[in-house]
């Protein structure tokens, strides 16, 4: 929590995770969504006492073996079961799709007009 304010935490941290898991274009970028993470839980400062409680209560939702340190392994798991469920709401979304657009064709306000609308 205290490197939350610490330029050069954040950076060295970025680094290793964008290396382990490059989901940004590069670290700088990660980082950037770092800061401004915790600029958002900390309201623009480094994460406080009263914060540090909420952060090391959503840690404990991923760290499986209850050992303090979340591994690899197990942010691997949780990244996957992720993946896995929006790639099931995609499906389902893809699914619903020709229903959707049945429904942006009918004369859903009785009195002519454009129809239903819906903006995804």
């Amino acid at each position: 929590m205290d490197g939350s304010a610490n330029d050069q935490v954040i950076t060295k941290l970025s680094t290793r995770v964008h290396e382990l898991f490059p989901l940004r274009s590069d670290a700088d970028e990660l980082k950037d969504f770092v800061t401004s993470s915790i600029e958002s839980i900390a309201g623009g400062g480094a994460v406080v006492d009263k914060d540090k409680e909420s952060v090391a209560k959503g840690m404990k939702w991923v760290d499986d073996d209850g050992d303090g340190h979340i591994s690899k392994k197990e942010v691997g798991k949780y990244y996957n079961l992720a993946g896995k469920k929006f790639m099931e709401i995609s499906k389902t979304i893809k699914q619903l799709g020709p229903m959707l657009a049945m429904f942006g064709g009918m004369d859903m306000n009785g009195g002519g007009g454009d129809g239903f609308k819906m903006d995804l």
